[in-house]
């Protein structure tokens, strides 16, 4: 048991970590430690890294810090500098990344997700000559790309000998979901809390002793620092503990000589450097401070140097002290800071803070800072700087650019009412159509009563669109638009949004071959133009092989317009060009394009090894909307089984997420895999009644392609119930909008539908055409042979019963679909047929990142290259090969391709 009495009664959370430590050459791991103020995080990390360095562990470390003006990268840079030699042996782009995100040299921004994978690279690297210990102590604190690079590190490190150990004050979102196992470090016992009180000098007794045990509450930090002096019975849960702390801490910060005071005030305003704080003080006073100033401030409990820094007792402190500075003393030190700190990017705050006019300069620095924050996706960030900017920047058009540029940064961080008022005072400032169409635009897109968009109105986001084309701004019209198609029906109360959008961009007289027109007409009018937009995709010459932007923008649009096959050509190749080059933000929806493709084509395991990428994704990026659009991707593959979708966990904790599931492409995703899960479950009551719901139009979950997708179940369970008329009704309405759509998706529905619908004297015909013209869905065809088999067996026709219901499960064990498959073998077994148990094979054993890994490998890729594509550690890599080689009972690289291709 340690001696350092803050360790009190954390012998369990040290025995915890020691086996972290003792298994950590068999794999890495991750602890968030979560804890209230003062409840001891710091102490025990500590402690945490004095046990890592005794077992010869390397110990990377960083922290937050309260102050909001903290650059990008700042706590990665911190974390890795001491690996910093080892960054130029990095493969180029990720190389690349760490050095401008240091500063080291220019480029844009890296993505976070590119950062993460050097960072995880360079750790993995660095863990071959030692195990490391990675800490980020106070989470919520740190800038918001080095917290999502530490999280997406701490769910990769599984295969390598690093250990991440992160503290966050609890019941602060700092990680969503329970994707990290966390430690809760709960208050001391009342006999644990009784033996630090012992330790104190000035231990109290009786009354006091009571008093103070009652008011901390078990909580180390106050046990320890909290007066003993003056407290009364009526002081307790009166004032919260976290103010009486900082009460303490401002009462000790007020009794410090004047030097000391001015150093302590220096590092609460950022400056952690004990030497500019010295000279900082000395153009205060117009002298030079005692040299014991620094010993004063270490002796009252307020702060704790080291290494040539100054470092708070408890970030407390801090907080306590910038409340209790005098204003005037306040900004004289900040000027004293800015005249010895040559650094401007040290000082930009402290002199935007300082600056009451205008200043062109110091308007471009924060306007630069502002920029880097939004390419950082540090929202926040690049709220304040961007709107200081704005401040510091008289009327011009430079000035509203900025006003502009902090609105979008205020929407993006959350802040949907500043970035109302932004937008009102750029549009109040200016006459130029292109910056008010610009703020017209964004508005409509602002979740606020005042947006026309958010009451079910196009029409004045439609005009925002026109201006902007029509005051030369046309790319950014047209992506306004697409954007505007791709969200109508969620949004639209209009009875044919199509109709709106349609008209809209006729004005921009698009050549019809473009990528974006055929997208914009494939989104607006699918039945319409589907034939169209295909045979347009069909004939077009073949696409530049970097160029996935195309190949998105076809590969969506064939998706929507019910083509099967192309479509996951060109989504394909788009995910294979955005993962190649770390496109993360339009990387995760070709991934659920191809998801949904895949599960059209019965491609099941590739389709949830695409939505499985595609969560992780989300949960690096920390978007609780794309991790619920996952979550419903995946619902459609669960209701395969049976398994109904449960709403509460699909939105998980994010109230972002459960307002997302009530728009109306969610809610038909719901109620789709609802009906299939019923369906599958044996309960075809339920089945019509949830799916006739997708057939209405008059219904809010209407929803075309899945009217299509879903017809079949309708069908089928309509039959099952004796209502052949629904069916009947409900294949000629689909028959009618085929004669002018031939879209394989619905000629697939349409057959299958058909088959269930011939009487007993026509199925034989059916069966035969069924041979000759597969459907175009391999699934469907599954379906369609387990119908026909069904049917044949209760005719008495076993032997050709027999044959198709073989078929059938041949096709639904390799998808696999386990609940039909299951079907069709209790048909065979009522047949009279001898069935072994089912034995998955090969693929089937493999998760979906195993296989997604062995296909690259397969196709010659390195692991360092397979590391880079998947953004995960080279020994990860090495590691599922290991796995998938055991499995698949292969010993070589070579072999995995054949191996795959036969499973």
């Amino acid at each position: 048991m340690p001696t350092d009495r803050a360790l009190v009664g954390r012998h369990s959370e040290l025995v915890r970590f020691g086996a972290l430590c003792a298994n950590s050459d068999a794999g890495g791991s991750a602890l968030l430690i979560e804890g209230d103020p003062g409840v001891g995080k710091t102490a025990l990390v500590d402690e945490y890294e004095r046990m890592a360095r005794e077992r010869g562990m390397g110990v990377l470390r960083t922290s937050g810090t309260p102050d909001e003006s903290a650059a990008p990268f700042s706590g990665l840079h911190l974390l890795l500098h001491p690996l910093r030699e080892r960054i130029p042996e990095l493969p180029g782009p990720q190389r690349d990344a760490l050095e401008v995100a240091f500063g080291v040299r220019s480029g844009e921004t890296p993505t976070t997700f590119l950062a993460g994978v050097a960072t995880l690279t360079l750790l993995s690297d660095a863990s071959r000559a030692r195990p490391l210990l990675v800490i980020g102590e106070d989470l919520h604190w740190l800038d918001p790309v080095s917290r999502q690079t530490l999280l997406m590190v701490a769910r990769r490190v599984s295969s390598d000998p690093v250990i991440v150990v992160m503290t966050a004050r609890g019941g602060h979102e700092a990680v969503e979901g329970e994707t990290i196992e966390r430690l809760r470090l709960a208050p001391l016992s009342f006999i644990d809390a009784n033996a630090l009180l012992d330790s104190r000098t000035d231990s109290p007794a009786g009354t006091e002793r009571r008093m103070l045990l009652e008011l901390a509450d078990g909580n180390p930090l106050a046990l320890v620092e909290l007066p003993v002096a003056g407290l009364r019975v009526a002081d307790v849960d009166v004032v919260p503990l976290t103010h009486r702390l900082e009460l303490a801490f401002a009462g000790r910060y007020a009794e410090l000589p004047g030097e000391a005071r001015l150093g302590v005030l220096a590092g609460s305003l950022g400056c952690d450097s004990i030497d500019d704080t010295t000279t900082a003080i000395a153009r205060v006073l117009g002298r030079a401070p005692s040299r014991d100033w620094l010993g004063v401030a270490a002796t009252a409990g307020l702060i704790e140097p080291a290494q040539g820094r100054i470092g708070f007792r408890h970030p407390l402190v801090r907080s306590a002290v910038a409340g209790a500075a005098h204003p005037q003393e306040r900004s004289t030190m900040l000027r004293a800071l800015v005249d010895t700190i040559a650094d401007p990017a040290r000082t930009v705050w402290w002199r935007a803070d300082l600056q009451t006019g205008t200043d062109p300069g110091l308007a471009e620095e924060l306007m630069q800072l502002g920029e880097a924050a939004l390419g950082a996706r540090d929202a926040a960030l690049a709220l304040r700087a961007l709107r200081r900017a704005a401040d510091l920047t008289a009327p011009s058009p430079a000035r509203i650019e900025r006003l502009l540029l902090a609105a979008d940064a205020a929407g993006r961080a959350g802040a949907h009412r500043t970035a109302f008022v932004l937008l009102d005072e750029a549009d109040a400032e200016t006459d130029d159509s292109r910056a008010r169409s610009r703020a017209a635009w964004m508005r409509e897109l602002l979740p606020v009563e005042e947006a026309a968009l958010a009451r079910g109105d196009l029409r004045p986001a439609t005009t925002a669109i026109e201006t902007m084309r029509r005051s030369g701004d046309a790319d950014a019209a047209l992506d306004a638009l697409l954007h505007l198609a791709s969200i109508a029906w969620d949004h639209s109360t209009h009875s044919d949004p199509g109709l709106v959008i349609s008209e809209a961009a006729r004005a921009f007289d698009l050549d019809p071959d473009e990528p974006r027109a055929l997208l914009l007409a494939a989104v607006t009018d699918p039945a319409g133009r589907g034939d169209d937009v295909i045979a347009r995709i069909r004939d077009r010459a073949v696409i530049e092989p970097d160029d996935a932007q195309a190949d998105w923008y076809l590969g969506y649009a064939l998706n929507l317009c019910g083509e099967v096959e192309s479509a996951a050509e060109h989504l394909q190749r788009a995910v294979d060009g955005f993962r190649a080059h770390g496109n993360r933000a339009l990387l995760p929806h070709a991934l659920m394009g191809l998801s949904w493709i895949c599960f059209l084509q019965g491609r099941f395991e590739r389709g949830r090894a695409c939505i499985d990428e595609c969560l992780t994704i989300a949960i690096d990026a920390e978007d609780p909307g794309l991790a619920t659009a996952a979550r419903m991707a995946l619902a459609w593959y669960d209701a395969l089984d049976g398994a109904v979708p449960d709403r509460d966990a699909i939105a998980g904790s994010s109230p972002l997420a459960a307002l997302a599931l009530e728009a109306q492409s969610p809610r038909a995703t719901l109620v789709f895999a609802e009906g299939c899960a019923a369906l599958v479950g044996a309960r075809p009551r339920d089945a019509e009644r949830t799916l006739r719901r997708l057939a209405d139009p008059e219904d809010g979950v209407y929803n075309l392609m899945f009217r299509i997708v879903s017809l079949p179940d309708l069908v089928e369970a309509a039959v099952l119930l004796g209502h052949r008329p629904l069916a009947q009704a409900q294949v000629a309405a689909m028959s009618e909008i085929q004669e002018g759509w031939h879209a394989p998706v619905l000629r697939a529905a349409l057959g299958y539908s058909r088959i269930v619908l011939c009487d007993d004297a026509r199925l034989d015909e059916e069966a035969d055409r069924l041979e000759r013209h597969p459907l175009p869905m391999p699934f469907l065809q599954a379906r369609a042979h387990l119908h026909v088999g069904s049917r044949l067996r209760r005719m008495r026709r076993s032997a050709d019963s027999r044959v198709h219901l073989r078929i059938a499960l041949a096709l639904f064990e390799g998808f696999p679909a386990a609940g039909w498959a299951e079907r069709a073998r209790e048909e065979l077994r009522v047949g009279g047929v001898r069935l072994p148990d089912a034995a998955p094979s090969g693929t089937h054993v493999l998760t979906p990142q195993e296989l997604r890994v062995a296909e690259l490998a397969a196709a010659g890729l390195s692991n360092r290259e397979i590391a880079e594509r998947l953004f995960l550690s080279p020994r990860t890599i090495g590691a599922h090969l290991y796995t998938t080689f055991r499995k698949l009972g292969i010993t070589a690289r070579e072999q995995l391709g054949p191996a795959l291709a036969s499973k």
